[in-house]
């Protein structure tokens, strides 16, 4: 479950005297392609392959990552993208592993023109193994960083052997939240998709809908990230992962809402 607070920061700038802090993301060209949902502003097939430790060099003008050294969630892990992310085969590969006697994981961040968005539509088609000890959290995360406030939209997420589920994080100073589960496993290729617009949150596993809500919606922007990181278990003794894991994607859209 994601219950917890996701540990997002910004980055500190000076700009002569003063010193400011700018969000991870820079500003990248967007396509004018329309669908129902609205105009297409990101989608990757990763048609480029990268070894691990070139993700940056090949993708670093669609993607951001979490820098080398962040702590995960539980604080038990640790970021480190050059050594976990590679593309082959038109798939985002994860892989999942120790690093320096250190669970290691990555997430990365679609550039979009802006930061974030306010409402959209955000797909994602993936799989994973299913190895205990790992999770997967694709989430929206309020631009603010003001959480639980602002909320927060959790979908896919899940401890890599555990069943799919979605959250919604209220808009609510109190943290409140809906989760909505699945029967689906993530060792097999899903399509994911959140439908975020004003006052209404949906959620569609492989056309199906899982979900929906009009409870606490957030309304202000936010910005998506396909992160992976230690399991629910990681502060349990014996519950940090032992094997690799290798997590795949080989789609992303994300597409504006027609009325925002």
């Amino acid at each position: 479950m994601s219950g917890t607070s996701r540990t997002r920061r910004s980055f500190l700038v000076t700009v002569g005297a003063t010193t400011v802090a700018l969000p991870l993301l820079a500003t990248a060209a967007c396509s004018d392609q329309d669908t129902a949902g609205g105009p297409v502003l990101f989608h990757e097939e990763f048609s480029d392959d990268a070894a691990e430790g070139r993700f940056r060099q090949v993708y670093g003008d669609r993607f951001d990552v979490y820098p080398t050294g962040w702590r995960d969630t539980s604080n038990r892990g640790v970021y480190r993208p050059d050594q976990v992310l590679s593309v082959r085969d038109g798939r985002l590969r994860f892989r999942l592993q120790q690093v320096d006697s250190e669970p290691a994981s990555a997430a990365v961040v679609p550039r979009l023109p802006h930061y974030g968005q306010r409402y959209g539509r955000y797909t994602v088609r993936l799989r994973a193994d299913p190895v205990p000890g790992w999770k997967l959290a694709f989430l929206l995360w309020p631009d603010s960083e003001r959480w639980p406030d602002d909320g927060e939209i959790d979908f896919p997420d899940a401890d890599l052997q555990h069943t799919i589920g979605a959250f919604l994080h209220h808009a609510d100073p109190a943290g409140t939240v809906e989760e909505f589960g699945t029967d689906a496993f993530l060792d097999d290729w899903h399509t994911a998709v959140v439908e975020w617009s004003p006052g209404l949150v949906r959620f569609l596993l492989d056309g199906t809908l899982v979900g929906s809500s009009t409870t606490g919606v957030p309304d202000t922007s936010m910005h998506f990230v396909l992160q992976t990181e230690t399991g629910s278990t990681a502060e349990e003794p014996g519950g940090l992962p032992t094997q690799e894991a290798l997590v795949e994607v080989e789609l992303v859209t994300i597409e504006s809402h027609p009325w925002a």
